[in-house]
């Protein structure tokens, strides 16, 4: 964990510039694009995506299943993650993740 945390943090490291505090970071793999999950309109966070195959090694033995969303904190701290189940979709509501976002940006 420790080290999917790390690369992580160095992806998030290299992208932001003005972003918001959080980032809710989408990995899923090319053979299940049609069940990328539909971030649009969420809001108090920025949006990354990744493909599983483009992930390094060790951050690849991480993720268990995809489509995975991770919400990480402006230190790169996972504080919630919805992964996908059987039928290889993220089953929860975008109010359930709006909600984890709103708790933890309103805790500042």
């Amino acid at each position: 964990m420790k080290h999917l945390i790390y690369v992580l943090f160095v992806l998030l490291l290299c992208s932001i510039g003005n972003a918001q505090d959080m980032t809710l970071l989408h990995i899923n793999a090319k053979w299940n694009q049609s069940n990328n999950y539909d971030l649009k309109g969420i809001k108090n966070c920025k949006i990354k995506m990744a493909l599983l195959e483009d992930l390094v090694p060790s951050m690849k033995a991480q993720i268990k299943s995809v489509p995975t969303i991770i919400l990480l904190d402006k230190y790169g701290k996972p504080r919630g993650q919805w992964k996908a189940g059987l039928s290889f979709k993220v089953e929860a509501t975008k109010e359930e993740i709006q909600n984890r976002i709103n708790i933890i940006h309103l805790g500042k």
